[in-house]
């Protein structure tokens, strides 16, 4: 607001001291009078007010300057040149300010995880545990629960031996999982193995507790 009554204080100072009328249609303002309404309809008086009103107050004066009896072209080019390149500024500022902001990412979708806990294999094995079978059942009453889903069976070991040796084991783990789905009902489109060796481990592996909860193996919800 303040802004808006020292220009119009001013130009209202340019017109009292005017000999002529002030006329900002002159030939000479053209260029200048174009730029300033091209700003303004790219949205300048509400994205860059500041630019034009600096570029509205140049041009006032430069047609003030040029009502004036003792005329000076140099100076009165410079006002004139002002006045557009202020205006242009206004309109390329306006542009970025009045951008609309991009849309937010969406949250990213956390993938449902069907967790097969207490499902173990023999020592360096992909052979199942007598007592993994009952926690496999259940997953198989789950999977045929839900029919629309397909699954990958994630199979999961803690860091002890090779990275290579691991991801291998991890392998066969998951491929002896999927036999058992296979083998209890559910068909093979559905479900797919893979094996993650050390590579994701949830607990630390420096600790006994922390090595068996690596030592594990789930079913991700596929899309």
């Amino acid at each position: 607001m303040m802004k808006r009554i020292s220009i119009t204080a001013a130009l209202l100072s340019m017109t009292a001291c005017s000999t002529a009328p002030l006329n900002i249609d002159r030939a000479e303002l053209a260029d200048a009078r174009a730029a300033i309404a091209d700003a303004k309809a790219a949205g300048a008086e509400k994205c860059a007010p500041k630019l034009q009103a600096e570029a509205v107050a140049s041009l006032y004066w430069a047609a003030h300057e040029l009502s004036e009896t003792d005329y000076h072209p140099e100076e009165n080019q410079q006002l004139t040149e002002d006045a557009l390149n202020k205006a242009k500024a206004a309109k390329k500022q306006a542009k970025i300010n009045c951008a609309p902001k991009p849309a937010p990412k969406p949250a990213p979708v956390k993938q449902e995880i069907i967790e097969l806990k207490g499902v173990q294999f023999e020592y360096n094995s992909a052979t199942l545990t007598r007592t993994s079978t009952a926690i496999l059942d259940a997953a198989v009453e789950t999977l045929v629960k839900r029919p629309d889903i397909r699954v990958e069976v994630a199979a999961h070991t803690d860091s002890t031996g090779s990275a290579d040796y691991n991801q291998q084991l991890s392998e066969r783990r998951a491929a002896s999982v999927m036999a058992y789905l296979q083998e209890h009902g559910i068909d093979a489109s559905r479900l797919t193995s893979k094996g993650y060796g050390e590579s994701q481990p949830i607990a630390d592996n420096s600790t006994e507790e922390g090595r068996a909860k690596n030592r594990r193996v789930e079913l991700r919800v596929l899309k």
